[in-house]
């Protein structure tokens, strides 16, 4: 901290700067600037700013590794180990996803991150009459474990990291990563991977929910609680802030919803009796970058890292290392590029991928150029990956540890978060927490708010995206090859489906099935857990459709009455 004199020093300076400079601090370019989160931006920051927020080195950065994390979760950073890159991707057939994978695998990928389609997603099989017409259209149809043999053939699950977005259905999803897995002679406890399964999120912004919030929470919790006993090194809950972002809600909302989602689960486990040492190596978050706001993603993350390692210390008790430490996937948003001009996509990916290595983050995927106009092809996959290898090899972002530390901008914009995010949790506690305000339709409305405002402010140019509102083009290019679903893939698929139940042992996963259902209908104790009887309809060849019937019949399903405006 500087001591009186020095800050006495500094207004001086300061002072005289200003009084030198007073014309041309008249002419700036706007009369205000302001970051996408809304925060005024001043024209130069200065020791005085960081005492004005009463920073104190150890208290609020530290060192990298050490509490509170604000500089990175590990002591050497990209240093020891460069971050995981990774793609979201699923062409529509397991076959057809098999042959994308391996091509990326092979460009440098280290992360299959399965997209699933609609129909998956949602627990339904193709031949279910909800799936006609959406079979295959957004990613990867797979109802069984057959369809996971068959997407993962050749490629060796031990060495990658299986992430997938399943939500709903994490539990069959995981189910049959783990069932693969044991067929291949593999440990359950040296598996590495990654399930999305936040379904709170699913409530509040993106939709993909099947069941009631309390039964859905007590399945993610089951699913936490199993893989701390028999899989600690597969992250089984990976919460989201990039749907928030997706929305456009500001980066503030974002986190904010993001960290107030992890504390809900945290609560959910501690009145179940489960300590936060026990699973928190299990849990990762999931936060946006986008390529505007360049310092502000950046000091989000900062935050970000120091609000859960102090939540995780002080309010659930936390000890362990692993368990004060976030550990953030940064997935590039598809929102965030623009059809007119696409190949300015790739420009806006690399700076993304830049603002994630500057964070410290440990997982990294960056949309592809062409998703606007539909599934992102084999050339643009690999375009992304090699965007990471050019951020990673050639910038020298990776050679130190948090770079920009000490930045009187940086710091002070990463206290200013640390602040409104904290802000914004309190009034969705003070409001009765997440569920709460899934039910009053809080969190829907800030985020249709944050939406509105976005929209006028793009309308009006305040916003700008290159292409799409400045420095148009009057031919709207578009790329030689767009990936289109094959028209016959939704028969395919439904004939796949049937051939798995007219072959395998129906008494069999009949018998499967009725042990989950007992299981569900089970009061929700930590010895009741859904997983093992999950794991064993999946063993007999039990279709997503068939497990996500049978919890149906034991809890119902969720139909949302929220309005927004």
């Amino acid at each position: 901290m500087l001591s009186n004199k020095e800050i006495a020093d500094m207004e001086r300076t300061f002072a005289a700067w200003q009084k030198k400079n007073e014309e041309a601090l008249k002419h700036e370019r706007k009369p205000q600037f302001l970051c996408p989160s809304g925060i005024p931006i001043k024209t130069v920051y200065t020791p005085l700013d960081l005492v004005e927020k009463g920073f104190d080195y150890n208290r609020d950065l530290g060192m990298p590794g050490e509490y509170p994390y604000t500089r990175g979760i590990t002591p050497t950073g990209y240093r020891g180990h460069l971050w995981h890159i990774s793609q979201y991707a699923g062409h529509p057939l397991p076959e057809e996803s098999n042959k994308l994978w391996r091509a990326a695998l092979e460009a440098g990928m280290t992360d299959i991150n399965i997209a699933y389609d609609l129909p998956t997603q949602m627990g339904y099989d193709p031949d279910h009459p909800n799936a006609e017409g959406e079979v295959a259209r957004i990613g990867v149809s797979m109802s069984s474990q057959r369809d996971w043999e068959v997407a993962f053939d050749g490629i060796d699950i031990d060495k990658v990291y299986v992430t997938q977005v399943a939500n709903a259905v994490s539990a069959i999803g995981i189910a049959n990563y783990f069932v693969l897995a044991q067929k291949r002679g593999l440990d359950f406890k040296t598996l590495k991977g990654i399930c999305q399964n936040d379904i709170l999120k699913e409530y509040i912004i993106r939709g993909a929910y099947i069941f009631p919030p309390g039964p859905s929470l007590r399945l993610a919790t089951d699913i936490l609680i199993y893989c701390s006993d028999h899989a600690p090194t597969y992250q089984a809950l990976q919460v989201c802030g990039n749907h928030y972002s997706e929305a456009q809600g500001t980066p503030v909302h974002d986190a904010a919803f993001m960290l107030a989602d992890a504390f809900c689960y945290y609560q959910t486990l501690k009145d179940r009796g489960v300590e936060a040492d026990r699973v928190a190596p299990n849990i990762q978050l999931l936060s946006q970058h986008e390529h505007y706001g360049f310092f502000q993603e950046i000091a989000k993350i900062r935050a970000v890292r120091k609000i859960y390692a102090t939540v995780l210390s002080e309010r659930f008790g936390a000890r362990k290392p692993e368990s004060l430490t976030a550990r953030i996937y940064s997935g590039h948003g598809g929102n965030s590029l623009q059809r007119r001009q696409y190949l300015n996509n790739i420009a806006r990916g690399a700076i993304a991928c830049l603002q994630a290595a500057i964070s410290g983050v440990q997982h990294l995927d960056i949309r592809g150029y062409d998703e606007q106009f539909g599934i992102p092809t084999k050339e643009a996959l690999i375009s992304s990956i090699r965007v990471q290898h050019v951020v990673s090899q050639e910038t020298g972002v990776t050679d130190t540890v948090d770079p920009l530390a000490g930045s009187y901008y940086v710091e002070w914009l990463t206290k200013e978060f640390e602040e409104r995010i904290l802000k914004e949790i309190e009034t969705i506690e003070k409001m009765g927490g997440v569920l709460r305000c899934i039910e009053n339709g809080y969190l829907k409305r800030v985020l249709a708010q944050d939406a509105y405002e976005f929209q006028k402010d793009l309308e009006a140019g305040r916003v700008i995206r290159v292409g799409a509102n400045f420095f148009t083009s009057k031919e709207e290019d578009r790329p030689l090859t767009v990936h289109r679903t094959n028209p016959q893939s939704e028969a395919i698929r439904v004939a796949a489906v049937k051939e798995v139940r007219a072959k395998r042992d129906n008494r069999k996963v009949r018998q499967a099935l009725d042990e989950v259902k007992a299981m569900a209908l089970a009061p929700a104790t930590i010895e009741n857990n859904l997983m093992p009887p999950i794991i064993e309809a999946v063993r007999a060849y039990a279709t997503v459709g068939e497990i996500s019937d049978v919890l149906r019949e034991a809890w119902g399903e969720y139909k949302d009455s929220i309005t927004v405006w």
